[in-house]
């Protein structure tokens, strides 16, 4: 690899950088950040378990939320993977947080009903919450929109909503599922109601409430 300096001092190689709390590869995968987050995430977890055991669920819940779920979404817009592998790492420390807070830890019990009790969505769906939140701020700063977007190469009255942005040609799946294609993709299927509105905190609402409150 070719060698920078910076005053005339070379820097060094690595094959990680840990930038602003996220851990940026080489290899452009998120793998390794992820990695660190879920380890984490479980340390955490482990400190309240041995510590909370008893605790009320709401207080269980809390703890979850602030000290354990918030490290696993920090920056999470920009790092949303799209291996399914490590949207199931993600997820299991969510379906371990879940059996400790609601004290269930029978192997037959469904998961998911226990989330839906405790009002609990997928990471995965959360991650792409934010995604589109962050896309919203960007389409919206008059120079950000006119740096990453381009127009649509095709609008349909009847099925696009007029903030459909184009998509871009990717090369890669590096590429691809990087933070603007990936969004784009998602952002052009919103309903108009919701992607035309200009609001930044009104579009948050109105997100939220088609993602997480519609049934599924």
């Amino acid at each position: 690899p070719s060698a920078y300096t910076l005053t005339d001092i070379q820097l060094e190689s690595v094959n990680s950088y840990r930038y602003l709390g996220v851990t940026i590869s080489s290899t452009l995968t998120w793998k390794p950040h992820i990695d660190i987050i879920i380890a984490n995430a479980n340390r955490m977890l482990g400190y309240l378990r041995r510590n909370f055991r008893t605790a009320p669920v709401n207080l269980k819940l809390l703890l979850y939320n602030t000290l354990v779920r918030s490290k696993l979404e920090y920056a999470a817009s920009i790092w949303d993977p799209n291996h399914a592998f490590l949207h199931k790492a993600l997820e299991l420390v969510q379906n371990n947080a879940v059996r400790f807070i609601l004290s269930n830890y029978n192997r037959t019990a469904s998961i998911s009903s226990m989330k839906s009790s405790l009002l609990l969505p997928s990471l995965s769906l959360r991650r792409k919450f934010f995604r589109l939140c962050l896309f919203h701020k960007v389409y919206h700063h008059q120079s950000l929109r006119d740096h990453f977007f381009t127009l649509p190469n095709y609008y349909s009255s009847r099925l696009d909503h007029r903030n459909k942005v184009g998509l871009t040609r990717c090369q890669t799946n590096t590429f691809f599922y990087s933070f603007i294609p990936h969004t784009s993709n998602d952002w052009n299927h919103l309903p108009a109601g919701i992607a035309t509105i200009p609001d930044y905190f009104l579009f948050r609402q109105s997100l939220f409430t088609f993602l997480f409150d519609e049934p599924t």
